[in-house]
């Protein structure tokens, strides 16, 4: 069964940028970290990408646009899906092919509920 995701979680676009995602909510944590939900990843930010041939018309991934899969089906905060560790999505990069983010650790082993 896949995990949920933390703020401790791991999240990259493909080009090793790494995710920041604050947690609107600490209703639901796991060891300690607030669990994320999809609304949290609208004020996700995007550092370190290495998209950034301008010459071949490139700009880095900044910011996470949306969601493709990975939101748990049973699990919500505050009515919120929560992310799990299959998570993927897409990101505001250009070209060529559509630009995503993926989870690269959970960053967690349990879950504890206020």
């Amino acid at each position: 069964m896949p995990g949920a995701l933390t703020t401790a979680s791991v999240l990259q676009c493909i080009h090793g940028g790494r995710l920041t995602v604050p947690a609107a909510s600490t209703a639901l944590t796991v060891d300690g970290q607030p669990v994320l939900v999809q609304s949290d990843l609208t004020a996700a930010t995007i550092a370190g990408c290495a998209n950034t041939n301008a010459a071949a018309g490139q700009t880095p991934c900044l910011k996470v646009t949306s969601v493709t899969t990975g939101l748990s089906t049973a699990l919500t905060v505050r009515g919120q899906p929560v992310l799990l560790d299959t998570a993927r999505g897409l990101t505001n990069a250009t070209p060529p092919a559509p630009v995503m983010w993926q989870v690269v650790s959970a960053g967690q082993t349990k879950l504890t509920a206020r």
